[in-house]
């Protein structure tokens, strides 16, 4: 009964142990893998501290310039996609300077505010 035991437990702790050269690599990642491919913004709220996590063993690990590289990728991304001014931002942007501008122009020039858009009945 004791040999059984014995190497019952020598088995269970031959293959319980982790291959080391299956030591998972932080930067092959899914989730620096996603950020990498669609951006960190794409990353769920939920995994935003997995990915600080991941981030930070990546360059400990002596891969910042994957980190770097995927920031770099997401500046580009977004200054591309900002190019153009399309979007809720830009138009409430405009709309709000050009009110601004319109304001501060009327108090240059003293244009009246007394302006009568009805007609008055006689």
């Amino acid at each position: 009964m004791r040999i059984i035991i014995l190497f019952s437990l020598f088995f269970l702790g031959l293959f319980g142990q982790e291959d080391p050269s299956k030591v998972s690599n932080p930067c092959n990642h899914p989730l620096m893998q996603l950020a990498k491919n669609k951006g960190i913004k794409s990353i769920p709220i939920r995994d935003i501290f997995k990915y600080r996590s991941l981030k930070k063993q990546c360059e400990e690990n002596g891969n910042g310039d994957i980190v770097e590289l995927i920031h770099k990728m997401d500046w580009e991304r977004d200054f591309k996609s900002s190019k153009t001014m399309a979007g809720w931002t830009s138009t409430h942007a405009i709309i709000v300077f050009s009110t601004f501008a319109y304001y501060y122009f009327a108090k240059v020039l003293d244009v009246p505010f007394d302006v009568k858009f009805f007609p008055e009945n006689s």
